[in-house]
């Protein structure tokens, strides 16, 4: 497989073989990566009150997730030590049968304990939609999260051969859909900025 440069990232964009969408910067792109920002919805995983989780037969009744809204307010959302949420990303992703993603996080935020997956961070071929991360503070400190915050970055790699069971073709997947409310479908771009549609968050 062969990771792409900052250089076949861009040429790909622009000849549109795949898609990572909306970028806000070309500063986004460096090196073989492209920087990814959190949009502003966090599915924080409460405390389980029962004695355990079966995966093998989980209640249907309950449900795990909380859904918090981060707001334009400057203040963030405070992600505390012991933490553990699904956090969609701002920009989505199409990747045609030859090519495989790769999300990391960022050594910045990795420092203070900030790790951006648990297990899912390939993306396979053929995967359209948005992307999400699995996001948990193993460190000692609260650290702060604001929509549009760098937060994960992606690398793109070619197969050597196109893949012949590629994502949009299985009958058992998952994730590519809308995960929740997101940046990506409450804003848009007018003239290259970015532009608040009408309704509440």
């Amino acid at each position: 497989m062969t990771v792409l440069s900052d250089r076949d990232l861009k040429a790909g964009l622009l000849a549109k073989r795949f898609y990572v969408q909306p970028i806000l910067s070309l500063d986004q792109i460096k090196g073989a990566r492209i920087d990814l920002r959190l949009a502003n919805t966090l599915y924080v995983i409460k405390h389980f009150e029962n004695p355990s989780y079966d995966p093998r037969t989980p209640p249907p009744e309950i449900e795990y997730g909380e859904k918090r809204l981060i707001a334009f307010d400057g203040k963030g959302f405070t992600f505390q030590p012991g933490d553990f949420a699904i956090a969609p990303l701002f920009e989505r992703v199409k990747f045609p049968d030859s090519l495989v993603g790769r999300l990391d996080g960022r050594s910045s935020l990795g420092r203070l304990g900030i790790v951006v997956h648990a297990t899912a961070g390939g993306i396979d071929p053929g995967f359209s939609g948005q992307l999400a991360c699995e996001l948990s503070n193993l460190g000692k400190v609260p650290v702060k999260l604001y929509p549009l915050m760098r937060i994960a970055s992606l690398t793109i790699e070619e197969l050597s051969t196109k893949s012949d069971h590629p994502y949009r073709d299985r009958r058992e997947k998952k994730y590519g859909e809308e995960l929740g409310t997101s940046l990506g479908r409450d804003y848009e771009f007018k003239d290259g900025v970015l532009q608040k549609l009408e309704g509440e968050l």
